[in-house]
């Protein structure tokens, strides 16, 4: 039997114990967010297993990361913006008036406004498969979205793809014999020509860097007998060739419409997605229920058209028109990642004008060349680096003592 000072004075310390883990839970308890607000409260360091961004170069995950979770909202699946930004380590902040979610960390950027599907990543437009979505106070990106484009434009080292090599480039000059493509006929120019002589530049400026770099076609010539088939080709050529980077070629045009111009990238529609420019359910290029082989590479493909859209705008002053996506013939079979630029649009006087110059021509392969360059480098910077093996010591001379 314990005495009753005893008993008080352990009882006494054991509701102290108690009231200090109360005031600890609370202290630990985040604050409620503004229900308003599609912000939820952040962790203050990235999820575990993923390294803060330092300059150019990104660190590989240490180890693969567990999926976000996901919200079903319209029949597809969603992430929530706000454990985007915590996972990716970017910094969220809401505009109500405009009903924009920027994320942002150093050159990192990213606006999402709800109900859209364009947005901007680092400066850049970019058109989702699926437009962005205010669901009970929280803002959301379709998995897909998140997954094969967002997530390796933000953070490449977090992809969980292998990294691809670089060594074959596939060039695709677009058209070709009877088929001219755009024409600007008060100029006297052809597509399927001006965009010839691109890609035979673009290849010198390639090979000077070390790359195999393999032509669709070399000359005026249409690669088959019907359109469909023409486009098939392009792809069998550069699978045929062992391409591990595709670019198709081409000029844009809006005829009538002279005013309309600037530059567009497009890669394949991401399965389950529809086409930028498919609006309406029940179009012929809705969606497509099973993958492409392109698909497969998906987030190395808008790695590539986010370098290209950046160079090319940048080199040529033109217009951002966007990185788009469309269920392309000539993209569809290619087991590499592959996408095609609209450089700028012939139906346009003052950009016609300018392409139909060598000099001009050039510009544009210098261009693209700095595209395929900066996509090079991201490869570089996450691929995983061979360990270096332990310095070899010396034997030990054996000992002659008894």
């Amino acid at each position: 039997m314990f005495s009753a000072a005893v008993r008080f004075g352990v009882l006494g310390r054991f509701l102290l114990l108690c009231f200090a883990c109360v005031a600890a839970t609370k202290e630990a308890t985040p604050a409620s967010p503004d229900p308003a607000s599609p912000l939820r409260a952040a962790p203050s360091r990235p999820a575990a297993g993923v390294e803060g961004v330092s300059g150019a170069t990104r660190a590989a995950a240490s180890r693969p990361l567990a999926p976000l979770p996901t919200t079903r909202i319209r029949g597809k699946d969603y992430v929530a913006a706000d454990d985007m930004a915590a996972r990716l380590a970017l910094k969220a902040s809401w505009e109500e008036s405009q009903r924009e979610l920027t994320l942002v960390a150093g050159a990192r950027r990213l606006v999402l406004t709800a109900e859209k599907r364009e947005v901007s990543c680092n400066g850049l437009r970019i058109f989702l498969g699926d437009a962005v979505r205010r669901h009970r106070g929280r803002l959301y990106v379709s998995k897909t979205d998140y997954e094969r484009c967002l997530l390796s434009l933000l953070r490449p080292d977090l992809v969980s793809d292998p990294v691809p090599r670089l060594r074959t480039i596939v060039l695709d000059p677009g058209h070709g014999g009877a088929d001219p493509g755009m024409e600007n006929n008060s100029l006297r120019i052809q597509e399927k020509v001006l965009v010839l002589d691109v890609a035979l530049r673009l290849e010198k400026l390639l090979k000077t860097e070390g790359y195999s770099v393999v032509l669709t076609r070399r000359d005026d010539r249409q690669l088959a007998p019907t359109k469909e088939a023409d486009l098939q080709r392009r792809a069998i050529i550069a699978n045929a060739a062992g391409a591990d980077l595709f670019v198709s070629i081409h000029f844009n045009s809006l005829f009538p419409n002279t005013r309309v111009g600037g530059t567009e990238v497009y890669v394949f529609t991401r399965q389950g997605q529809r086409s930028d420019t498919s609006w309406g359910i029940g179009q012929a290029d809705d969606t497509e229920r099973d993958s492409s082989p392109v698909n497969r590479h998906d987030a190395w493909t808008s790695v590539l058209a986010h370098a290209l859209h950046r160079e090319t705008i940048a080199g040529l002053k033109t217009a951002d028109r966007g990185h788009k996506t469309k269920h392309m013939a000539v993209l569809r079979g290619l087991t590499c990642p592959g996408v095609l630029v609209e450089s700028l649009f012939l139906s346009n006087e003052a950009e016609a004008r300018r392409a139909a110059t060598p000099a001009y021509r050039q510009q544009i392969a210098d261009a693209m060349a700095a595209g395929i360059r900066s996509y090079a480098a991201t490869l570089e910077s996450v691929r995983p680096k061979s360990p270096v093996p332990p310095a070899t010591l010396p034997r030990p001379a054996p000992s002659n003592s008894p």
